[in-house]
């Protein structure tokens, strides 16, 4: 039986691609938050259901959105957003829901719930195997990182062709690329979002562990 929920006036239920989200009907006069309003939630039972996430999101305080990530023979992918509508609440989330075990769960783990890394992960690729320019990469960065330390949350992992940054929000992204960009050209080297933290994991096969420096 479908969990009972009371839509929002001016919200609805939408299926946009592989994404069941629930948001306000006209963005226009209600325009989404920042990125850092929003927290990932994995570990989810795989056949919760939107209403229920959406129940389970309201909890800590006020939402602004849900998403959850379809899978197959109507199971969702186990993991899902929130979009706060403050600040403050995505904290009362984590604290609340990071680590508990859901009595409905039905693969026996804990819940993830940490602040969304949609759009704030940057790989920079094509890098030169020769080492000056590898160096001189490497000294924008951290060149940056000294002028912008708010902006930055870490150094994830490099292998010889690429580097991995993690940052606190899509707009300090974007000034990393807007800063580097011309610099980085120069060398043909390049700068491309991930969308998810989904696309994050796979590509470490679950190990994320290569921190390389704060």
């Amino acid at each position: 039986m479908a969990a009972e929920l009371n839509v929002d006036m001016n919200y609805a239920i939408m299926t946009i691609s592989s994404q069941i989200i629930y948001k306000p009907s006209d963005q226009n006069q209600d325009p989404e938050p920042d990125n850092d309003h929003e927290v990932y939630v994995g570990n989810l039972p795989l056949y919760y259901t939107i209403e229920k996430f959406i129940n389970f999101s309201k909890k800590p305080g006020p939402i602004y959105s849900v998403r959850l990530l379809k899978g197959n023979g109507g199971l969702n992918k186990g993991f899902g957003y929130i979009m706060y509508r403050n600040l403050a609440t995505v904290d009362i989330a984590i604290d609340m829901y990071n680590g508990i075990l859901l009595n409905e769960s039905d693969i026996n783990k804990p819940l993830i719930v940490q602040k969304s890394l949609r759009n704030t992960i940057m790989m920079i690729y094509g890098l030169s195997q020769r080492i000056s320019i590898k160096q001189f990469i490497k000294q924008e960065i951290n060149l940056f990182v000294l002028n912008h330390p708010s902006l930055l949350l870490k150094f994830e992992c490099e292998d010889d062709s690429k580097i991995f940054l993690s940052f606190k929000s899509l707009k300090a992204a974007q000034i990393f690329k807007k800063k580097l960009k011309e610099s980085f050209s120069r060398y043909g080297v390049k700068m491309y979002y991930f969308n998810d933290t989904e696309n994050w994991v796979n590509i470490f096969d679950d190990k994320l562990y290569c921190v390389i420096e704060k």
